[in-house]
């Protein structure tokens, strides 16, 4: 999502979020999760890849005074690619973070933007900025890893310099392997989150990227998130089929200045002439068709480019064995006819995408519409797990204590406009559920293009959290709530999160029947994922042994009770990890007296008829 950043700022009131944020905790039910299980993301590891991270903002500082990153991978610092093994970037340990904060040092690596702090804060903030933790993130205990692939263009603003765009896809294969090795170093059940991608590219679950993340889940065992993007609610997608000698206008409205870039797919074993029509009737071509998977037949129109390739050369890298045009339009406005002939026809489908053309702007297909397949290149991996967004609430009051709202893009309950629709350019389902990013709070650094905008920055804030929207604040929500999932239960495989999210999701009227192609399998509820969790460590409360526990919640004494003495009882005390805290034998009782004397929190007791092997494991609260 390079561009899902320019989205999130071209609507300045469409923003940020609570890592919790009151209307959106409430939404998913993560207050009944922090009220029954006083979970945190501890001993769990976040890995963010986004636009790098402000250290400096309290939210990823405890409360010692040390950071809970354990790493900053700057892919764009170079002063440290010549002491690292991955060639790229600069990497800063948690012992020179550290060292930074304590010595008041000028920034080891920034976010001037402001994305990647608030992506982050809102899946992990300790919510610190504030005395009363009003702003703080899903896991707030969760170690953190910041890996900065990109950044946004935006002008200078107030004192502060503008800063050009830079993004290179070659980048992320780099940050996945350092992510691979820090996950296995760290020794920490993981999920990572990639905040990043747009429409465009095979979208089919085949290119470098997208196969590099099914590798990387593969190779850690860990859950990979990636936002089904911000491209919904406008015509960007066209498909159909070419007959043999059949000529086809696939209309391109141009009604945005700069570059739009147009990107058909279709079968190697298929051959399409091309010409290009200007607005004002000038025909360039027909240009033949590259000659076989190895060849490319690229033309330079000065404001067009066109770039014909074949399977083995396009762009993405990808293994479908089709064939990509794409063809950047940077001239005038106006009606752009891309023609197509069929000159050699196997399969005769195509899939063609417009970037950019969102909800917001006029660049969109006339002819050939199709609607959905609007999900990001990354999102089609085949083991990626892929949120989308809805809204929740419209509304926020500023630092200025000024009400503000959203007007046109869905009410409570809706799907935002923007959040990308399904299927794949293979047919398979690209969403998993939704979650509620409108709007949400998150951590707003000083003197960052997200801060400068005091309208976003909401009141009682102390300046230091603002709004987050779209599927990026949607995305890091779904990563803090499987991070808890993780904290009770460290190893559920990347497969069985996935499947716990589907099968706990919520239906209403706006889901409708699901699964769906926009909606997934409905909306994301934390309480039930925790629920099922905890089911999945094996904990049940109707095994054979009959057994009571209370009070519970208890202080610190319980009392156990089994209808009939039993000759050899053991009882063993488990947390949350599933790791044995203490192990205790009775005989011939049937009433126990247990006292607990760890931290407040949620245990389990699993007690056995060493005689029969009957056993029952039940949860405990201690206050």
């Amino acid at each position: 999502m390079k561009k899902i950043l320019i989205v999130c700022f071209a609507f300045l009131l469409s923003i940020p979020f609570y890592g919790q944020g009151i209307p959106p905790r409430e939404e998913v039910n993560l207050d009944e999760v922090y009220s029954q299980y006083n979970l945190s993301g501890e001993g769990v590891l976040v890995v963010i890849l986004d636009r790098g991270i402000d250290y400096r903002h309290p939210d990823f500082i405890d409360e010692n005074g040390n950071t809970r990153i354990a790493y900053i991978y700057d892919m764009l610092d170079p002063t440290g690619a010549g002491s690292n093994p991955y060639g790229i970037g600069t990497i800063f340990t948690q012992a020179q973070i550290d060292a930074a904060l304590d010595n008041n040092d000028p920034p080891l690596s920034t976010d001037r933007y402001g994305h990647g702090t608030a992506t982050t804060g809102i899946a992990a903030g300790n919510g610190s900025g504030t005395a009363g933790l009003e702003f703080q993130g899903v896991a707030p205990k969760a170690t953190i890893i910041s890996i900065k692939i990109t950044h946004d263009p935006f002008p200078a603003f107030g004192s502060e310099p503008g800063q050009s765009g830079f993004f290179d896809p070659s980048y992320l294969p780099v940050a996945m392997q350092f992510a691979e090795e820090k996950i296995a170093e760290l020794g920490l059940p993981a999920v990572t989150l990639m905040n990043i991608g747009s429409i465009g590219g095979p979208t089919d679950g085949t290119s470098n990227i997208a196969r590099a993340i099914d590798d990387f889940v593969t190779n850690t065992g860990t859950p990979f998130l990636c936002g089904v993007g911000d491209d919904g609610g406008n015509d960007n997608h066209a498909s159909g089929t070419i007959s043999s000698s059949q000529t086809i206008e696939i209309e391109i409205q141009k009604g945005e200045t700069g570059n739009v870039r147009f990107d058909l797919w279709y079968s190697e074993d298929d051959r399409f002439t091309v010409s290009i029509e200007r607005p004002n009737n000038t025909v360039h071509g027909p240009f033949t068709a590259p000659n076989g998977p190895n060849a490319s037949a690229d033309q330079n129109l000065g404001d067009i480019q066109i770039y014909h390739r074949g399977a083995n050369v396009e762009f993405w890298q990808a293994t479908s064995n089709r064939r990509e045009l794409m063809i950047d339009i940077s001239g005038a406005t106006g009606t752009y006819k891309v023609i197509l002939e069929g000159t050699q026809i196997n399969n005769g489908g195509f899939h063609a995408t417009l970037n950019p053309s969102t909800y917001y702007n006029n660049n969109k297909f006339l002819t050939f519409v199709t609607s959905g397949y609007s999900i990001n290149d990354y999102a089609s991996s085949n083991l990626v797990i892929t949120p989308g967004d809805y809204v929740v609430q419209n509304e926020w009051i500023d630092i200025n204590g000024i009400p503000r709202d959203i007007t046109g893009q869905g009410e409570a309950g809706e799907l935002w406009i923007g959040s990308s629709s399904s299927p794949t350019q293979d047919g398979r389902l690209g969403i998993d559920f939704v979650a509620p990013g409108e709007v949400c709070h998150a951590a707003y650094a000083d003197n960052t293009y997200y801060e400068s905008f005091s309208f976003n920055v909401l009141q009682n804030s102390n300046g230091l959290y603002g709004i987050q929207n779209a599927v990026s604040a949607a995305a890091p929500l779904s990563m803090g709530v499987i991070a808890l999932m993780l904290e009770v239960n460290p190893n559920l495989t990347p497969q069985q999160v996935k499947n716990i999210l589907h099968d706990t999701s919520r239906q209403d009227a706006n889901t409708g029947t699901v699964p769906n192609d926009t909606w997934g399998y409905g909306k994301l509820d934390a309480l039930a994922a925790i629920n099922a969790a905890y089911a999945s460590l094996g904990v049940s409360e109707n095994n054979s042994l009959e057994a009571t526990i209370f009070p519970n919640p208890s202080n610190r004494e319980f009392t156990m009770v089994i209808p009939n003495t039993i000759s050899k009882i053991k009882v063993e005390l488990y947390n949350t990890l599933g790791q044995v805290l203490q192990t205790t034998y009775y005989e011939s009782t049937n009433s126990i007296n247990y006292s607990i004397d760890g931290a407040s929190g949620l245990y389990f007791l699993k007690v056995m008829n060493e005689e029969t092997n009957l056993q029952k494991t039940i949860k405990v609260i201690k206050n």
